[in-house]
């Protein structure tokens, strides 16, 4: 028997009032000339049209054969017109009337002198103005041409002018589209435009609403879905990579759903973080997940909650930086904002598309490391420093192995093919009254690891949307859910690549792992040892309601969801153990529950109107947030046999650990955007937050922002004096903004458990102290931007400069001990400045009827500086003046000629040994300089190609050497090494080989030197799409109605002068980015 939960019955209603409202959608027609229909045909009988009519209406023709042709062909496209609208453009100039009496349409011919007066006499036209897909261009102007007397259409796209006269022509033009000069052939018209699609016009999204670049005052990027699906990249934010300037998203590993760190225009804060909101479809999104307790095995602790998303199933990204842009999201604007919106319904005939690829994913560099003779002398060479001989214990690798032997554990641990999958399947369409689209989703990748390790996920995507037939009732309801399942091995093989290259062999003859009687750690021992298991469930969705309350003002609320779940499982078995100590081993369980749940209701009002050359938009809002985090951990260790290491009850010892977290939010907001003549554009925009982070005395804060734009090419006085220059606006932008992300509760008294007890019980120990005056970090930010189109927009030039100023750090402050806590947060007097250039062009090189070329390309120039600070409170590891990004170092200056050990510079200058250097000597900024990106795009009739390169300018961590791994150990080195000191008298940049921990404390402090760090500046391919349209004929024999072959490939090639692994991910122990190649189909029916 089935029993329903609270939840289910939730679930239940909710569906079923959406259901309702949809139904409710057809029956709110009223059986009069006034209710909306859709006739939409090419060539079709009239007979057809009254069909179409009877359907939606339920009212029922009557006529004479001789009054009505019947048979007659028309052309008609009405999208939700009135039908009084649609019988008088179908049978008024006929000479025939209707009328409307017990359900019946009766129609008759009208008296002659009636007719004739008709076409005559002046009167007033009325009309309506959609694009291809049905909907209404609004703004849209219509000029009368005999008397250049004109109006502009309503939000709904209609219009009205007196004095037409049947025969008058009337030019119509809209931004986006072309412009169009038809006859007048009736009272009432509706005109289809067609849209010219360029950059400036396109439809962008931006906070609780949409524009344009063209009337845009501040400053976002847009990144369509087109260019995201190119990328087979599992995480949608690795799409973005190179293409927004002013923004930097960089991978930490290469491991598919591990984490990046994506900053926008700079580091705003020093404690605090600095990672930018990311809303989808509404619903703000966490973007990350963090282990608790233990990790995920080879991706790290922390993965891409993002990548739990289908990036198939974005429509576009946008990237908001100004303040213009970000304002409007108040506290949690500093950083940026990113919009993720998701592929809806549309008008259509139903559409049912599938695309499958598969491909193969590879390393795509290598690290140069010595080989066998090169590491035994390098070995030897150690022990000889350090007058040791070699023994069975210290040496194995020297008398115990076969030194014959070379293994490449590059190829050997990461260097297998792994395969990627990926298929998508979607069902679409819809009418005027209800749009759909229902789509799959299917994801598989195998590592490059040895072992049969893979990650999965599937998922649905959902949107339904709906108008009723008077267009005042829009209700929609979108989401997705991805289910992820991945097992990994417990660690990265990675760390493995700098085993010595004559270790033994992996397998024994019998097919057991290898041990060599205990004298190494056999690296596949984690194929069985240490598994990892991780299940993870991600659910986003939304519901938007509006009602059109008057004729310009509409109301919305919108409601939205979001539920991450992760259920993790990693074992350590007893099999992978080496069987000399397998006698006193067991097996342990560790298991990992985590939630992310959030849930966000937002209603909103807003007015539209135009005053002549005027519009005006007005928005006003609130937002009610509320989101909780909850982690446990539990480990169950001393189980006696593997097949019992998922029952806990088996285990002897327990241990656990548990956290959460509740945040919540509320604030009101408002926009006022003010547009004259096309020209001037002015916006304002106001939201006051209120944070559960902070404190009763400082809960609240306004945040704000203006905007203004002035597009000068639409004064007349330019035209004759740069007739080249099609477009032209500059445009600026001042505002506040704030930052939460402080975490939950640091206002608090706050205690930690200690873990040895005392007297059998538990102890306490303080960690915060109550502060309930701290306030929210602010950060002013100026913007002014220039845009400029050459020859009819051809070449598009956008410059921008900011400036961020970023005070009232939260820093802790140190208490005395007495206290019971060691610091306490508190806004301290640092104050911190982001500022540079921006650039973006965009050409149409070539464009041809058989031939396009097409160029983007951006580039980026930051800079960041510690403005002011307190040397007291924030100490030696940032200075003012100089970038929060900078490395403060021990500076080496030779190798001692007589000893071979490193000379480092003390607080003077003078060389001195490792023990008394000074860190501080030397300084490097990590943060690019320069970074950006370009692509060229290419079509040959059917045939597209599309290829892009990601640039960055930096300095960063060499990667050579290896925390605790000096040269001269019992690890393979970089070929970097044999630049080092070998006899007295030597000039060497590395210092000489040794095994016993004597250079430890030279190496240690090496990786913490100038030396360590230097050029990892990189181009690198980061993506080619090649694809084919089938023709057109191919498509009809095979009855579908597209059809196209493809081939797409990720980090393809870097030309770097990089001497480690990789410049993005700088380290010798984590997986580059991957090079992946796929090739699919894609066809609709």
């Amino acid at each position: 028997m089935d029993i329903s939960t609270p939840r289910s019955n939730l679930v239940v209603r909710f569906l079923s009032l959406f259901l309702l409202c949809c139904n409710s959608l057809y029956a709110s027609s009223d059986q009069t000339g006034k209710q909306k229909v859709t006739v939409v045909g090419n060539d079709v009988t009239l007979e057809t049209v009254f069909r179409q009519i009877e359907k939606q209406t339920g009212l029922r023709f009557m006529y004479s054969v001789e009054a009505v042709d019947v048979k007659e062909k028309v052309t008609v496209v009405f999208e939700k017109v009135a039908l009084d609208e649609v019988l008088g453009s179908l049978l008024g100039k006929k000479g025939i009337e209707w009328g409307y009496r017990d359900g019946v349409i009766s129609l008759r011919i009208m008296h002659d002198h009636f007719v004739q007066a008709n076409v005559i006499s002046p009167f007033t036209l009325t009309g309506r103005i959609i694009d291809a897909n049905g909907n209404p261009v609004p703004g849209a102007t219509i000029l009368l041409n005999k008397s250049k007397k004109g109006t502009k259409t309503d939000v709904d796209g209609k219009f009205s002018l007196v004095d037409v006269q049947i025969g008058d022509e009337l030019l119509i033009s809209s931004i986006g589209f072309e412009t169009k000069l038809i006859k007048v052939e009736d009272r009432f018209l509706i005109i289809k435009m067609k849209e010219v699609v360029a950059s400036l016009d396109e439809t962008i999204i931006r906070g609780y609403g949409t524009t344009t670049q063209r009337f845009n005052t501040g400053s976002i990027v847009s990144v369509k879905g087109r260019d995201i699906e190119k990328q087979p990249v599992l995480d949608p934010l690795l799409a973005l990579q190179g293409r927004v300037p002013g923004m930097i998203v960089t991978q930490t590993t290469g491991m598919e759903g591990g984490k990046v760190n994506v900053q926008i225009r700079g580091r705003n804060s020093i404690r605090s973080g600095t990672q930018p909101l990311f809303i989808v479809d509404g619903v703000p999104y966490q973007p990350n997940l963090t282990s608790v307790g233990i990790d995920y095995g080879a991706v790290g602790s922390v993965v891409s909650a993002l990548s739990f998303l289908n990036s198939s199933d974005i429509e576009s990204i946008e990237v908001l930086k100004d303040a213009d842009a970000t304002a409007i999201y108040g506290s949690r604007g500093a950083n940026g904002v990113i919009l993720i919106s998701t592929k809806k319904g549309k008008i259509g005939d139903s559409k049912i598309s599938v695309s499958v690829n598969s491909g193969w994913k590879k390393i795509a560099r290598r690290v140069e490391l010595l080989d066998t003779k090169e590491y035994l002398n390098m070995r030897r060479e150690a022990l000889n420093n350090d007058n040791v001989l070699p023994t069975t214990q210290n040496a194995p690798d020297l008398l115990m192995w076969d030194t014959t032997r070379y293994t490449d554990w590059q190829k050997a641990l990461v260097g297998n093919t792994g395969r990627y999958t990926d298929a998508q399947a979607s069902v679409s369409g819809g009418n005027p009254s209800i749009q759909y689209l229902i789509g799959g989703n299917y994801h598989k990748e195998t590592t490059i690891f040895p072992g049969k390790f893979n990650s999965q996920r599937g998922g649905a995507h959902f949107s339904i949307g709906g108008t009723s037939s008077n267009q005042k009732f829009v209700i929609g309801l979108t989401g997705s859910y991805n289910i992820s399942k991945t097992n990994f091995p417990g660690g990265d093989f990675a760390t493995n690549i700098t085993l010595p290259p004559d270790a033994p062999q992996l397998y024994n003859l019998d097919g057991n792992l290898n041990w060599e009687k205990s004298t190494w750690v056999n690296p596949l021992a984690s194929l069985v040892r240490n598994v990892v298991e991780a299940n993870t469930n991600n659910i986003v969705t939304n519901i938007d309601v509006a009602y059109k309350v008057f004729k310009n003002t509409i109301f919305k609320v919108n409601v939205g969801y979001n539920e991450l779940r992760n259920n993790t499982f990693k074992g350590a078995t007893i099999e992978g153990t080496d069987p000399a100590f397998i006698a006193t081993t067991t097996a342990s369980g560790y298991y990992m529950n985590s939630k992310i749940n959030s849930w966000i209701t937002e209603p909103q009002l807003t007015y539209s109107n135009t005053f002549g050359n005027s519009s005006i938009d007005v928005l006003a809002g609130a937002t009610i947030l509320a989101s909780k985090t909850e982690g446990q951990f539990v480990l169950t260790s001393g189980i006696l046999e593997d097949a019992l290491i998922k029952f806990p009850s088996a285990a002897t010892t327990y241990s656990a650990l548990g956290e959460g977290t509740k945040y919540k939010y509320a604030a009101v907001f408002g926009r006022i955007g003010y547009n004259i003549k096309e020209k001037y554009l002015f916006n304002f925009s106001l939201r006051r937050d209120g944070s559960s982070r902070f404190g009763p005395s400082k809960k609240f804060a306004n945040f704000w922002s203006i905007g203004t734009g002035w597009i000068f090419s639409q004064e007349e006085v330019l035209h004759n004096v740069v007739p080249f220059l099609s477009f032209g606006k500059i445009r600026a932008s001042y505002g506040i903004t704030g930052n939460d992300q402080i975490g939950d509760y640091q206002y608090l008294d706050q205690y930690s458990f200690v873990e040895q007890s005392y007297q059998g019980a538990k102890g306490v120990r303080g960690q915060g102290v109550f502060n309930p005056y701290y306030a929210w970090e602010k950060t002013r930010k100026t913007e002014i931007g220039l845009e400029m189109g050459f020859l009819k927009n051809r070449f598009l030039l956008i410059t921008n400069y900011y400036s961020t100023y970023s005070t009232n750090q939260l820093l802790f402050s140190p208490l005395p001990s007495t206290t019971g806590s060691l610091a306490v947060l508190t806004n301290l007097p640092a104050s911190i400045k982001n500022s540079g250039w921006e650039f973006s062009f965009n050409s149409n090189n070539i464009n041809m009827r058989d031939f396009r070329w097409s160029s983007t390309i951006n580039l980026s120039l930051p800079k960041n500086k510690l403005v002011s600070y307190n040397e007291r409170d924030l100490g030696t590891a940032y200075r003012e003046g100089k970038p929060l990004s900078e490395k403060y170092l021990f500076k080496i200056l030779s190798v001692d000629p007589e000893t071979g050990s490193y000379f480092f510079a003390d607080k003077e200058g003078k060389p001195i040994g490792s023990g008394q250097a000074y860190l501080g000597g030397a300084s490097i900024n990590t943060s690019p300089t320069l970074y950006g990106g370009m692509n060229n795009s290419f079509s040959y009739k059917g045939f597209q190609l599309d290829i892009f390169f990601q640039f960055t300018k930096q300095n960063g961590f060499n990667g050579l050497f290896a925390t605790g791994r000096v040269p001269g150990t019992r690890r393979n080195q970089s070929v970097e090494v044999l630049k080092r000191w070998r006899a007295k008298g030597d000039v060497a940049e590395i210092a000489k080989f040794s095994q016993n921990g004597l250079l430890n404390l030279d190496y240690s402090s090496w990786l913490e030197s100038d030396k360590s760090y230097g050029d990892a500046s990189f181009i690198r391919c980061k993506n080619i799409a090649f694809s084919w349209q089938l023709p057109i004929k191919w498509c009809k024999r095979m009855h579908i109605s597209n059809g196209r072959l493809y081939l797409n490939g990720q980090n393809l090639f870097t030309i770097t002068g990089y001497r480690g692994w990789d410049p993005e991910t700088q380290s010798i122990s984590v997986i580059p980015p991957i090079r992946v190649a796929t090739v699919g189909i894609q066809l609709s029916i």
